[in-house]
């Protein structure tokens, strides 16, 4: 059968490409090719052929021996993405940094160094005038990079018993908790805005509708209400999730522990994890739930607004006339000027 020739024919070329690459040490999986054919393509030896920069050296390199190729260098790169959480790696840095001085891995004068040092990091990241290099393939290799650049050998120390897994994971819950935060903030603005405007005009009435046909008669305030309604439970899904988004993983090290009895405690109250820590050093650093459930909530609060939007677009049109879109959150037509778009609304639903 077909399928059988090409299972066999990929295994054949399998075997024969590890053969091959054991003699293209830049090579990370080298296709056999018919004879006189490139063994590389133009891409990966034009990377590996090209000057390069002095690297920053890795975290994680302690065994490596051997050059990372460019093209690896570039997939594994997360810097693009995580460099907006360089004020929540700071901050973690500088809580941990007094940890390991409160348990007597770092004098008290290192850890006051290691502390400024994070600030001036983080004023030039505030000012647009962070500089990054070849191998700062991530927020925390780059922060780490230009504090021992700063402060000297004493930023090393910062690593001590402490993983990019327990890393990874406190800054994306202190950048996530902020965020949410700050949502929850806007949220609990609009129910009051829904509130004060539903009891003003208490007195308006409208058609309810029921398959969009006229139904009974109800309150304008009632209509708001209804919206309120849901976007409390919203606030209450975000006051139930907070907590849990809020517990400190730092300590957990790769999955063990942190062999030098930091004080996770002291930290998660340094960095206002209203969580507390997390009780299992495992499950920290593997755990994401608070992701999908920060996406779940945002999910569905979108589906709120946008069923309001939908209203209040269907009630501005010519056919109903209930309300009227303000022109500062409305555009036009350029072919029928006549017209008047709610495209504020419309992005929202």
């Amino acid at each position: 059968m077909a399928t059988g020739f090409a299972l066999q024919r990929g295994a054949a070329n399998s075997k024969a490409a590890r053969t091959s690459c054991s003699r293209q040490p830049h090579c990370p999986v080298a296709p056999i090719h018919s004879k006189g054919r490139v063994r590389l393509s133009a891409m990966a030896a034009a990377a590996a052929s090209a000057p390069a920069e002095e690297a920053t050296p890795k975290l994680w390199g302690g065994r490596f021996t051997g050059k990372v190729d460019p093209l690896m260098e570039k997939f594994n790169a997360s810097l693009p993405l995580d460099r907006r959480m360089w004020a929540e790696d700071i901050r973690g840095s500088q809580a941990y940094a007094k940890a390991l001085a409160k348990a007597g891995i770092l004098t008290a004068e290192e850890s006051e160094t290691i502390v400024a040092g994070l600030d001036k990091v983080a004023s030039e990241w505030a000012a647009g005038a962070f500089v990054v290099k070849p191998g700062d393939e991530d927020i925390h290799t780059a922060n780490e990079r230009r504090l021992t650049e700063l402060v000297g050998s004493v930023g090393g120390k910062l690593h001590t018993g402490r993983s990019r897994n327990d890393q990874v994971a406190t800054d994306t819950r202190l950048w996530l908790f902020a965020a949410l935060t700050e949502v929850r903030g806007s949220l609990q603005e609009l129910i009051a805005v829904a509130t004060n405007r539903a009891e003003a005009e208490a007195d308006v009435l409208m058609p309810g509708f029921t398959h969009l046909q006229q139904a009974q008669t109800v309150r304008w305030g009632h209509w708001l209400m209804s919206h309120a309604a849901a976007w409390q439970r919203d606030d209450m899904r975000l006051r139930d999730l907070l907590p849990r988004v809020a517990t400190l993983p730092l300590g957990s090290g790769a999955l063990a522990g942190n062999p030098f009895l930091v004080d996770r405690q002291f930290i998660a109250r340094e960095l206002g994890m209203v969580g507390g820590v997390c009780p299992n050093s495992m499950d920290a650093v593997s755990d994401r739930d608070f992701v999908a459930e920060s996406l779940f909530f945002s999910a569905l609060h979108l589906v709120h607004l946008s069923r309001w939007a939908e209203d209040l677009i269907i009630y501005s049109s010519g056919l109903f006339g209930f309300v009227q879109c303000s022109d500062a959150y409305a555009t036009g037509s350029s072919l029928m000027p006549q017209k008047k778009n709610p495209d504020a609304l419309e992005l929202i639903r």
